[in-house]
């Protein structure tokens, strides 16, 4: 009882949980052999681990890291996890185990003066964190050497972890507030700061169509390619609405895994999944009374799309785990690069929530069907990055650089535009900004070429696939980095990586400097 009272005060007597493990840490080296202690949670469902907070002899650190598990790790955490008497038991395990390796890479990233070193043998003793019948971390003791924990020292272990899991579960509450007040920050930052640019020249008629129904309550439904601004406009029909006082609220529905779709939706009650340790509201919750944006649509998996329909037509839906039927007052934006009616005739997105979505369609056009915006946004990006960037007065242009860009295709549309003033401010270090990425050989992308392209190539995923194929033989293989293809379609390679996956493009084999893995 002294043990855990002690324990108790040493976590109690700081509210940042990086000096309370410090302080736990220099109790509990007098119980038992003890060098690094460290608060982890495994997220199976996202096969990653996250490292929260970690003490050794030189401090304590609050971390948040997260790190993807290898296959090996997940299965043993998976397993661990699945009998309910191991999550709660002490785990005595050795430095040769998968998960300790890849946290030990993780901690030599954070301390590189930590002196285990990785052909160190050690030993270390886990046990998981409960709140209530919630798994919600883990506790890990971890001291240099072979076989140096037993039995005596997992009763000692089992004995104080209550107040650890207590410590944890405020903690990860705090960091979600955080996490989500950032989030709601930045949302509210980007919808002050867009402008659609080009509203009086190449975007005249979304302008007049966004005016005609910014107004209404009717769900808007953007079209365009990758990169075209559907974001801007969707801000723009948020900002002439009457919803304007009230929240604008995003979600790329094609950015989040699966299994959590739901979740991000329609938020969760407390136990619902692993992990679920406390009731958190969805993007529906935080955008009542005013506009949600869901962005890629057509990545909705079908049985969120049966949810998405319901609070379409009723405005009614239920928390993932919970009974109860809420209701909000939401005026949805929809957008997507893909081709909805196709998808409707292969049974890939439910007919009926494509009428509902489709009342008011707005066709965005591409960047190199209206080059008289390219001035303009090229001004507009200047200006912002250079007040971003902290870089003083706006550089000038080299000459001819305007006339590279006006001859210039533009597959990544005004998304690459943007990705590319920046690197040439960065690159400009106070001359003169040039465009170096705009080669002639990609003046031409494949959908332009005479003959290039056969009638079934035309389909949207097959023009796509063909473009990144040719991106990829410009980039020499490369995909992120300076001249990977990802900054030349102006993605985030992650991005180019899954659409690659979905689209049956193979990864390429090395060739110069690319790399597997970059």
């Amino acid at each position: 009882m002294d043990r855990f009272r002690e324990v108790v005060r040493c976590i109690c007597g700081s509210l940042d949980l990086d000096k309370a493990l410090f302080d736990v840490f220099h109790y509990l080296k007098d119980e038992l052999p003890l060098e690094g202690l460290a608060i982890t949670r495994y997220e199976a469902d996202r096969r990653r681990a996250r490292l929260i907070a970690m003490a050794y002899e030189d401090g304590g650190l609050l971390v948040d890291k997260v790190f993807p598990l290898s296959d090996a790790a997940w299965k043993s955490i998976t397993a661990w996890q699945r009998e309910s008497r191991s999550a709660t038991t002490p785990w005595i395990r050795d430095h040769t185990h998968p998960i300790n390796r890849e946290i030990f890479r993780l901690v030599q990233q954070m301390i590189p003066g930590f002196h285990l070193r990785e052909t160190s043998v050690f030993s270390s003793l886990t046990c998981g964190l409960t709140v209530g019948q919630n798994l919600i971390g883990n506790l890990t003791f971890v001291v240099e050497g072979q076989e140096l924990y037993h039995t005596r020292h997992a009763e000692i272990v089992t004995e104080v972890k209550e107040p650890f899991a207590i410590a944890l579960s405020n903690a990860l509450r705090y960091m979600d507030l955080v996490q989500d007040h950032k989030a709601l920050q930045q949302e509210s930052q980007q919808a002050t700061a867009e402008v659609m640019v080009g509203g009086d020249t190449g975007l005249r008629e979304v302008r007049s169509m966004v005016a005609q129904v910014a107004p209404t309550d009717t769900p808007v439904l953007l079209l365009g390619e990758t990169g075209t601004g559907k974001e801007v406009v969707a801000a723009e029909v948020h900002k002439l609405s009457s919803r304007s006082a009230a929240p604008l609220i995003r979600l790329n529905c094609g950015a989040i895994p699966e299994s959590l779709v739901d979740s991000e939706l329609f938020g969760h009650e407390k136990g619902a999944f692993t992990g679920a340790i406390d009731t958190k509201p969805g993007r529906f919750e935080r955008a009542d009374g005013g506009t949600l944006f869901l962005d890629e649509i057509g990545e909705l998996p079908p049985a969120v799309q049966v949810k998405l329909l319901r609070v379409l037509q009723s405005g009614e839906f239920e928390r993932v785990g919970g009974g109860e039927t809420l209701r909000v007052d939401v005026r949805i934006i929809a957008a997507t690069h893909r081709r909805l009616p196709e998808m409707v005739a292969d049974g890939r997105f439910r007919q009926d929530l494509w009428y509902r979505l489709n009342i008011f369609p707005v066709q965005i056009p591409p960047l190199r069907d209206r080059k008289e915006d390219i001035s303009l946004l090229l001004g507009h990006f200047i200006r912002t990055k250079v007040r971003e960037m902290n870089l003083g007065d706006p550089p000038p242009l080299a000459d001819g650089e305007v006339a590279s860009l006006m001859a210039y295709d533009w597959p990544g549309n005004v998304r690459e535009l943007q990705n590319l003033v920046e690197r040439a401010l960065i690159l400009s270090q106070g001359g003169a900004l040039r465009f170096p990425v705009l080669t002639p050989a990609l003046t031409t992308p494949p959908s332009h070429q005479a003959g290039a392209w056969s009638p079934q190539d035309l389909a949207m995923d097959s023009a796509i696939a063909g473009h990144i194929r040719f991106v990829l033989e410009k980039s020499r293989g490369k995909i992120a980095g300076p001249g990977g293809a990802a900054e030349l379609l102006g993605m985030n390679p992650n991005t180019l990586r899954s659409r690659m996956k979905k689209l049956g493009i193979s990864f390429p084999a090395e060739r110069g400097p690319y790399r597997r893995g970059e």
